[in-house]
């Protein structure tokens, strides 16, 4: 099989095109419509050019798990240093487009092992560093940690996010507003109180 470093320039780029056409359909149409066809077509490039970079399908959506999860990852690094790492945290899993292509992914999995064993390893490693985003939020404002264990707070704000968007989704949207209402206030008692904690520090 020809290596993909040995591409001729007029390829250059058609590798991640296809990671990132890929990516769109299964946004957009769901994981059954990112054919070699279609997701070539998307990207610009001829099919066999598919199947010269990513041997098979399945490792196509590996791929496309791993670009975003390293995207993903970046961005709950970043709540650990967020002046307010549970707002940041709940913004991340509201993201609809991010949460679509998770719900893919899930579904992708039920059927591939080598999906179902990427998106556990993926999913594993983010809920550490939210969870370590959340502990480090919880003992800055003194909240018994035994009493509100870190990882089970960070699933409560993960989940209610990624759950109101799933149900926004397909057009339910009964008692959503109620539900950010009361994370919003939620999450400025904490946020307040740890300002308040910050300025007698600084005292």
């Amino acid at each position: 099989m020809p290596r993909a470093d040995s591409a001729k320039p007029a390829e250059a780029g058609a590798r991640q095109r296809l990671i990132e056409a890929t990516a769109k359909l299964m946004r957009d149409e769901g994981y059954a419509a990112a054919t070699s066809r279609r997701v070539a077509a998307e990207a610009g490039v001829k099919q066999a050019l598919v199947y010269y970079y990513f041997p098979t399908m399945d490792d196509l959506f590996v791929e496309v798990l791993r670009a975003g999860a390293e995207v993903s990852l970046e961005n709950m690094r970043a709540a650990l240093t967020d002046d307010d790492p549970l707002r940041t945290l709940w913004l991340i899993n509201s993201d609809l487009r991010m949460t679509g292509l998770n719900t893919e992914f899930m579904a992708l999995a039920n059927h591939r092992k080598v999906i179902r064993a990427e998106l556990k390893s993926y999913a594993e490693r983010v809920r550490d560093i939210e969870t370590a985003a959340v502990t480090v939020a919880l003992r800055a404002n003194g909240v018994d940690l035994d009493d509100y264990p870190p990882v089970a707070v960070s699933m409560l704000i993960v989940q209610i996010a990624r759950s109101l968007c799933n149900e926004s989704a397909v057009g339910v949207t009964l008692g959503h507003d109620e539900m950010r209402a009361f994370v919003e206030r939620q999450l400025r008692l904490l946020s307040d109180s740890l300002g308040a904690a910050r300025s007698t520090d600084q005292i």
